[in-house]
């Protein structure tokens, strides 16, 4: 992910691309503060964590603006997010949930709602941004409890 943003950056700043040359180097910033913060390279797991929530970020402004009334500025950001969007994986449909949340309860060995954090972190893990949280807690909610 890390590679992809850079090459993507950098073709955004040759072509003069002000919204994605701010979308990617968003990300691109993002991901280098984090690793250095943590003090390592970010897997790709958590470099896509972290262009999935700058997204979000830029969806947030862009609500913001346009609520005080600036619609040109919140299409400006919201173009960003949709640049980041495009870059993360899809989410996984819901009819695959019964069947990843029974093999995470089974290799973790859970057995009541007590587990459901080691059984959400192997789903996490396995799955990284791909797995929708909501869903994914209501299908181990429902197997544990």
């Amino acid at each position: 992910m890390k590679e992809k943003l850079k090459e993507l950056h950098q073709k955004a700043r040759i072509a003069r691309d002000p919204i994605a040359t701010e979308a990617y180097g968003a990300a691109l910033a993002a991901i280098q503060e984090g690793e250095v913060r943590a003090n390592e390279d970010f897997s790709e797991a958590k470099a896509t964590a972290v262009v999935e929530k700058e997204a979000g970020k830029f969806s947030e402004s862009a609500a913001a603006f346009a609520k005080v009334g600036r619609e040109d500025k919140a299409k400006e950001i919201e173009a960003c997010a949709e640049l980041l969007r495009d870059l993360l994986p899809a989410k996984l449909e819901a009819d695959a949930y019964p069947k990843l949340v029974a093999d995470a309860v089974e290799s973790t060995g859970a057995t009541s709602m007590r587990d459901m954090g080691a059984v959400m972190a192997k789903l996490k893990a396995d799955h990284g941004t791909a797995l929708d949280m909501k869903i994914a807690s209501a299908e181990v909610k429902k197997v544990l409890g």
